[in-house]
């Protein structure tokens, strides 16, 4: 699955895009929701709404990392991370399956956002 044409204030990272081709091997119906979510950040970016709220992750604030979570109804089993710039940017990291592993501070996409956050510079 190609990630279609975003609004032009959010940027995928290619890693956050592996993740969403790999959801659609198991279900592209739920990668399309994904995608459709994503671009819907482009004219809510902070949504709380009945089916889809967004959060800080305060584990990451106290390492000064800025990023929030998209939690809604119909991609239940996902988390969308992403970060809000001052620009107006809205910066994918990646797409998570929601378990025991997702809010762990040293789960492997923790680390990825992180380094992401501070060094990907197309994002800012």
């Amino acid at each position: 699955m190609k990630v279609p044409k975003l609004p032009n204030n959010i940027k995928v990272h290619p890693s956050a895009e592996r993740d969403i081709k790999e959801i659609a091997i198991l279900d592209d119906k739920k990668a399309g929701k994904i995608i459709q979510r994503i671009s819907e950040l482009g004219l809510d970016p902070e949504p709380m709404t009945s089916e889809c709220n967004s959060d800080t992750v305060l584990n990451l604030t106290k390492k000064k990392v800025y990023v929030k979570r998209l939690k809604c109804l119909d991609i239940l089993e996902y988390r969308i991370f992403y970060a809000l710039r001052i620009s107006g940017m809205i910066c994918i990291y990646c797409i998570v399956p929601r378990n025991k592993d997702t809010y762990r501070k040293d789960a492997p996409h923790y680390t990825r956002i992180k380094l992401l956050y501070t060094q990907w510079r197309d994002c800012q």
